[in-house]
């Protein structure tokens, strides 16, 4: 085997704590595994950082950018101006999220677009979207980003990422019989259709996930029936899949990455239209029956939770067919 570049530079902002730079600190984790030079990078530049104390598990190193011939400098998807400005070495987009690129809410097309023409002007997207990214390398962590990439006359790489390993494992689906008639949910996500569903249906318990930390986040899971996701799915959104590991049901939106089978392979009646006339009284039915029979319910997931054990499986896989050549 061959190493493609000397070394792999991989941009997150200094401090960051989300899904998108958890996947950049286990992209260099995993690169590092297979012997490949990858280092952070982190935002701003001139600012020396470490890795934030959630992600030192991953025992990445930090290197100062460097515009080298050899190089490449892999830039999440909401850095695509800064990857134009590299001279010398190979610049290279993650696109681990298409909405957040877009600045696309799916709420009003044309509030959309402004978004976006904002972020032209000031400088931060090019005109035309990424038809007027060609010359770099792209890398795509869902079919949904992929999609518009080839509509955009660019083939990417695949490469997805996975959810913590920690909750790979079976140890959260022991049991089921503890769980509550709880329905979680994410109050940055999708609020105002969940707040249709949270005045239609007083008489259930919503919490949304907001103010925990690793442990709390886990042990609401681990107790919970449902967990609901009526955003807008910019990505393969972790929340929704580190529900599931912890053996909850999911009832989602189609938006985003969510309304297709292959970023989001959950049986297609637990994504629901928010949009539809008749989705408040669906969705009642669905979650009513979700916890009144959880257990048939549950096992409609095993085949997704064993897709999403094969996560880290595939990532690594991917890593290797590109960055490693026979």
């Amino acid at each position: 085997m061959t190493q493609t570049y000397k070394k792999i530079l991989i941009v997150c902002p200094a401090g960051a704590v989300t899904g998108g730079p958890e996947a950049l600190h286990q992209l260099a984790a995993h690169m590092n595994d297979l012997g490949l030079p990858a280092f952070m990078c982190y935002l701003p530049f001139n600012q020396s950082a470490l890795a934030p104390p959630p992600y030192e598990r991953y025992k990445t190193q930090a290197l100062p950018y460097e515009d080298m011939p050899g190089n490449l400098i892999l830039f999440p998807e909401v850095y695509p101006m800064l990857a134009q400005k590299v001279k010398y070495a190979q610049a290279g987009l993650w696109w681990l999220s298409l909405e957040n690129f877009l600045e696309r809410r799916h709420i009003w097309s044309l509030h959309d677009e402004v978004r976006y023409l904002k972020r032209v002007i000031q400088g931060r997207r090019p005109w035309g979207g990424a038809k007027n990214l060609k010359k770099l390398l792209h890398f795509s962590q869902t079919e949904h980003s992929s999609q518009y990439l080839r509509s955009c006359g660019i083939e990417p790489i695949p490469l997805i990422d996975s959810i913590n390993e920690d909750f790979l494992t079976d140890r959260f689906l022991d049991q089921i019989d503890h769980k509550k008639n709880t329905i979680l949910y994410n109050p940055t996500k999708g609020w105002k259709v969940t707040q249709r569903l949270i005045e239609a249906y007083p008489n259930w318990q919503f919490e949304p996930l907001k103010g925990l930390n690793r442990e709390q986040l886990s042990e609401k899971l681990y107790n919970s029936k449902l967990y609901i996701d009526f955003g807008h799915h910019p990505g393969r959104d972790r929340m929704p899949r580190e529900a599931a590991m912890h053996g909850c049901c999911l009832i989602t939106g189609k938006l985003g990455s969510a309304g297709n089978e292959v970023d989001l392979p959950i049986p297609s009646q637990y994504k629901l239209d928010s949009h539809s006339e008749n989705f408040v009284e669906q969705f009642g039915q669905l979650a009513g029956d979700i916890l009144e029979n959880f257990a048939n319910h549950y096992l409609a997931f095993n085949a997704y939770r064993h897709w999403l054990q094969d996560e880290p499986r595939i990532f690594k896989e991917q890593i290797k067919d590109y960055f490693l050549k026979k």
